[in-house]
């Protein structure tokens, strides 16, 4: 455990330090700030652009816009967007209006920012109001807001838009070089090389009397100051206060090293001081006074020296557009940081403030420097104390010796160096034993060891025997116990002889004396009683029933469900604590009630060191607080803004199917909701996802969001850090998306809202519910007419079955009459079949005859008998023909096969009278030799006519001729 300045019990040492401390009061309450302040760092890769910019201006919605060497950037505190302008030119300078409205200035152009209708930004020139021949100009180097309207500052001149129209006024290019331009109390004034500062007013330039002083000088910014003064900075010899008229003072002597070997390039006013910005040296902010206050450069916080711009925003802090990169400097903060900037090395875990420097612990030694105000310009950076190297404990001062705690023993610190003493290494702490003055009590790695000052030296004396374990965290109760808590055992009473040799007694506690478990058994000195702390839970100590009940006062102040590792009593009587990831402080109200405050220590949730938090409240305007890189200084005094608002913007909504076009660019001037400028999408596109951020800069990564869509989801989201939501499959309806958002200190943004309606598939459109009405209506005018026929149906039914009855007795006939007809057929078949057969017989027998008469007429000599047989074969011969049975043949054989013979002939025109015989044989099915003779062919013959007539009717080599007949 750590001691400091207030343990009650050790009432010589609190009357000491309160002696002390009044004196110490007055020099911290004029002190610049402790430390440095928290910067964050944006870098080029980060924004994705050039590494110079130009100049920053803040919108009101919180939207940081920066002047890019390549684009004009937007920074919503989540994601940074690039524009080009339109002649891709740089952006050289911005303002904005009091409307809101964003100006840009480039090379050749100047104009607005304007949303389009899907809320994305867009650049609206105003140089096609110039008149031609005034065109000609390069950059625009300043953009300011008068009341006499808007001035884009360049080196041909001076316009002014106003009443949508744009006024020039020509500056003389032979007078002089002009170097910058400046609106104050407003008054415009022109600062020109070699001739001093010209007035603008009535449309002419009016020289300042007496500014030709400072006619050598450039000068770089002109700031408000109080009485209707104005600070002039010039680029390398310092500041000068104008008194509004004629007198320039030189002024700020304190300031003048900032000028030396350096160039003072831009200026800004903040409350209560001034912040100047160099080209090499960093920035400088100044008090009202003219008294340095803080001087930050590469090597103690920001990524680059040159510093082009200067802005502080709407939440007091500052951005700086630097030569490389952009950096957010938190000055309207109560931390500021002792750290590795500070020449600091390790993690904080202990600290002092004693004869005016300041003693920090860390885990690589003790350090130190001046505690009193020092001019920043001359920096005293932390130095190691000599011989202290390695991991330091404890900082505590006994009578007038300042004793550390270290891994190696114990050292003696006097002013710069430490000399270590008598005992073994491994020291965790010191106390005076209360019971027994003179003597320090030293809790050990291996136990506990007793010193003796001596000449305000500590003197070892021996290590106290029966007690071994470690005594990290040690307290004395009135009685003189010792209460020694071991972080993973439990928690020791001891109490020791009278020689104080050795240990009497010990009683130990865990579980089962009421803790919560037997690790993590804190105990610390509040408000003069001894409170005991567990894994969970706030205890004191009832020694009736040598047990551990809760501390009802603290339990309902901080808690019962967190570990509370510390507690520290200040001399106000209030209470600083760590709890859980909780930081926070009990102001003491109406006696023994408290009230919390925690958000404000956010900042610094799960920084402290595990274990050996560290949380030094020295005065009203300081606390040291120890974290894992080195220390926090923070300023009870400063006024937190718990009221502090920023705004919620949705940053863009696109479809979250179909190349997620956009629908909304994000440009939301205010969270009200236009019911005629509701998109109204089809349904097909049913299916959005939302971007959204919150302008809260400080620690943005911290932000959390709420969102919910009204018409789908019952409820609002958990809180969550993820910046984008996506809606798929919604039904038709009318939506309103909303989000808000809550900062590192749980301040609320304003809401942000985004109404939508998903419109109806075709199929359920108005136009589609009409449709159904009428088919409905035609379908009941269809059943209506369906049920009364439906009886003449049934009546229709016996007759239609009758019928169907006959139809099946006609058909049973037709069919006994077709199988009739084909009997018939067949036996006409076989009967022509047969004659067929017959002619061929007959056919084979006449020729025999013939045959045989042939050789009988060579046989015979007489004439007579000769012509008679010739007679005879003559007649023989003409019945061999034929011809004059296929008429009668044909006759028969078209009324059995319905005219076979005249469809051949009409559908094969070109088939021969021999083709039609031979194709109606084999109609016969007759085979091919029985063919032959009636045709009075060869078997090769009739082959060849078959291939012949297939020629002829076309048929395919696959197709048989007589299957194709059959079936003809």
């Amino acid at each position: 455990m750590d001691h400091y300045v207030f343990p009650v019990t050790h009432r010589k040492l609190l009357c000491l330090i309160l002696a002390v401390l009044p004196a110490l009061e007055p020099a911290f309450a004029q002190a610049p700030p402790e430390g440095l302040p928290y910067i964050r760092h944006y870098s080029r890769q980060d924004y994705g652009s050039s590494p110079f910019n130009w100049g920053i201006v803040q919108d009101r919605r919180g939207v940081v816009y920066v002047a890019n060497n390549y684009n004009l950037l937007q920074f919503d505190g989540n994601t940074w967007r690039s524009t080009p302008l339109p002649n891709r030119t740089v952006v050289r300078s911005l303002a904005l209006d009091k409307n809101g409205t964003v100006y840009y200035g480039g090379q050749a152009d100047f104009g607005y920012l304007q949303p389009d209708a899907r809320g994305e930004l867009s650049f609206v020139s105003l140089k096609s109001y110039i008149k031609p021949r005034e065109q000609a100009f390069a950059d625009v180097w300043k953009i300011l807001v008068t009341e006499q309207g808007v001035v884009f500052c360049t080196s041909a001149g001076l316009y002014t838009w106003q009443h949508d129209s744009v006024r020039f006024f020509r500056l003389d290019p032979e007078a002089a070089g002009l170097t910058s331009y400046f609106y104050v109390s407003r008054r415009l004034f022109v600062c020109r090389q070699r001739q001093g500062i010209a007035e603008f007013k009535d449309h002419e330039l009016v020289t300042v009397p007496h500014s030709e002083t400072l006619a050598r000088y450039n000068v770089t910014g002109m700031l408000p100051a109080a009485g209707n003064r104005m600070l002039v900075a010039t680029q390398q010899h310092g500041l000068f206060m104008y008194d509004g008229y004629s007198s320039f003072t030189p002024w700020s002597p304190e300031s003048a090293p900032f000028f030396r070997n350096n160039t003072v390039v831009s200026a800004a006013a903040i409350p209560g001081g001034y912040i100047l910005g160099s080209s090499h040296h960093g920035m400088l902010m100044l008090g009202d006074d003219g008294t340095p206050r803080l001087h930050l450069h590469r090597d103690n916080g920001l990524q680059h020296n040159g510093i082009e711009y200067i802005y502080p925003d709407n939440n007091g802090n500052l951005w700086l557009a630097l030569r490389d990169g952009i950096d957010y400097v938190e000055i309207n903060s109560p931390f500021t940081r002792l750290s590795t900037a500070s020449g600091l090395a390790g993690a904080g875990f202990t600290s002092w403030i004693e004869d005016g420097t300041v003693y920090l612990g860390t885990s690589e030694g003790l350090y130190y420097k001046p505690w009193a105000p020092a001019n920043p310009l001359t920096p005293s950076p932390f130095r190691l104390v000599e011989g202290t190297a390695g991991q330091t404990y404890n900082l505590q001062k006994i009578g007038n010796t300042l004793l550390l705690t270290h891994n190696n023993g114990l050292y003696t610190v006097r002013g710069t160096t430490a000399q270590r003493g008598e005992g073994p290494a491994g020291a965790w702490l010191v106390q005076p034993l209360a019971k027994r003055p003179g003597y320090i009590l030293c809790g050990a790695y291996d136990g506990l060891r007793l010193y003796r000052l001596v000449d305000g030296k500590p003197t070892f004396l021996w290590k106290i025997r029966g007690f071994d374990e470690s005594s990290r965290v040690i307290e004395q109760d009135a009685a003189g116990n010792l209460w020694v808590a071991h972080g993973y055992l439990g928690l020791y009473r001891i109490t020791l002889t009278d020689d104080l040799r050795q240990v009497r007694d010990v009683q130990f506690y865990n579980a089962r004396n009421g803790f919560p478990s037997n690790v993590f058994i804190n105990v610390f000195q509040v408000n003069h009683e001894l409170v005991f702390t567990g894994q969970r839970g706030i205890y004191s100590y009832d020694a009736a029933r040598d047990t551990f009940v809760p501390h009802a006062t603290l339990v309902e102040a901080i808690g019962a469900a967190g570990h509370t590792r510390k507690l520290v009593e200040d001399r106000e009587g209030n209470i600083w604590f760590a709890s859980g990831d909780d930081l926070g402080i009990l102001r003491k109200r109406n006696g023994q009630h408290y009230e919390s405050t925690r958000t404000i220590f956010n900042k610094l949730q799960r920084r402290l060191v595990g274990g050996f938090e560290h949380i030094a409240p020295y005065s009203t305007r300081h606390v040291i607080i120890g974290t894992d890189d080195g220390f926090v200084h923070f300023d009870p005094a400063f006024v937190f803004d718990t009221d502090h608002t920023f705004a919620t913007l949705i940053r863009g909504v696109t479809l979250a199917a179909g190349g997620d076009s956009l629908l909304s660019g994000g440009w939301q001037p205010d969270t009200k909701v236009s019911v005629g400028d509701t998109p109204e999408l089809p349904y097909a596109r049913n299916a959005l996802r939302f971007s959204f951020s919150a302008t809260s800069y400080e620690d943005p990564g911290h932000v959390q969001y709420q969102y919910i869509l009204d018409g789908y989801d019952t409820q609002w989201s958990p809180w969550t850090k993820h910046t984008t939501q996506t809606y798929t499959d919604l039904p038709e309806g009318r939506y309103t998306f909303r989000v808000k958002s809550m900062d590192l200190y749980r301040r609320a943004g304003s809401e942000a809202v985004y109404a939508f309606v998903v419109l109806p598939p075709w199929y359920r459109t108005y136009w589609a519910y009409a449709g159904y009405l009428v088919a409905i209506g035609l379908f009941v005018r269809w059943a209506y007419r369906s049920l009364r026929h439906t009886r003449l149906k049934t009546l229709r039914l016996q007759e239609v079955t009758h019928q169907e009855a006959v139809l099946r007795a006609e058909k049973e006939i037709i069919k006994l009459n077709h199988e009739k007809l084909e009997h018939a057929l067949a036996h006409k078949n076989q009967e022509l079949a047969s004659s067929a057969m017959h002619i061929v017989h007959s056919f084979e027998t006449l020729q025999k005859v013939k045959s045989d008469l042939y050789t009988a007429l060579e046989a015979v000599q007489d004439p007579e008998a000769r012509g008679h047989l010739k007679r005879i074969l003559r007649a023989i011969a003409g019945e061999l023909t034929l011809e004059n049975k296929w008429e009668q043949f044909e006759h028969h054989f078209n009324h059995i096969h319905q005219d076979f013979l005249a469809r051949l002939r009409r559908d094969y025109p070109g088939l021969t009278h021999n083709d039609i015989k031979l194709i109606s044989y084999l109609k016969l099915n007759l085979a091919t030799k029985e063919i032959a003779p009636l045709l009075n062919l060869t078997i090769r013959g009739v082959e060849a006519s078959r291939y012949r007539i297939r020629k002829k009717m076309n048929l395919d080599p696959h197709i048989n001729l007589t299957d194709f007949i059959m079936r003809y």
